[in-house]
């Protein structure tokens, strides 16, 4: 039986820890750019199907990466679709650190969350210097330090800007009150092992 609420290009679903739900997460690999019309593949037609669903108030996530980003930064007039309220880009560190000066140019214009947050080589300041509306936590982040004596001011610092901390993992390991102590926001049902962004 087919489930019409789920449009064809979703990937992953973001929820509160009580269920209720944020959003959508789009796959990466969908929006690369096309070179006959230097544009972004499906962007247009992912936002028209997203408000024409049952969630139509959730946000839309779309992952930028590689040359999905030069485009997107070579004519960002063009891209007044992912300018709406409920429109976030998605995109990881090595973007960040790559066009982070043409990024925050245009952060007031667009919302930006970081995903695969800390790889190694991190530096905290280019983090701490954007203005994220949401940073994602990868599961095997999240293991690694949540039990730490550290975690919890990490967190805290994040949600100070008033930022989305959302944790994407497979299913959740810990009671849901756990996650709201930690001041986690919500979560990303991860469908696959690999990072939103293939490396």
């Amino acid at each position: 039986m087919e489930n019409n609420s789920y449009h064809p290009y979703v990937t992953e679903r973001v929820c509160r820890f009580d269920g209720t739900p944020i959003g959508a997460c789009y796959s990466a690999s969908l929006m690369h750019c096309v070179p006959e019309r230097d544009a972004l593949l499906h962007e247009g037609e992912i936002i028209t199907q997203h408000y024409q669903s049952a969630d139509a108030a959730g946000l839309i996530i779309i992952p930028l990466a590689g040359n999905s980003v030069m485009s997107f930064l070579h004519d960002v007039d063009n891209y007044s679709s992912l300018q709406h309220e409920n429109v976030r880009l998605a995109i990881n560190y090595a973007t960040l650190r790559q066009a982070g000066s043409a990024l925050r140019a245009v952060a007031s214009r667009f919302s930006f969350w970081l995903y695969d947050l800390a790889p190694p080589g991190t530096e905290w300041k280019n983090i701490t210097d954007f203005p994220f509306s949401g940073i994602v936590l990868s599961d095997d982040f999240f293991r690694e330090n949540y039990l730490k004596f550290s975690f919890p001011f990490l967190l805290a610092s994040l949600r100070e800007t008033q930022a989305e901390v959302i944790l994407r993992t497979p299913q959740l390991q810990l009671p849901a009150e756990d996650y709201l102590h930690l001041q986690l926001s919500g979560w990303q049902t991860q469908r696959s092992c690999h990072p939103l962004f293939p490396g």
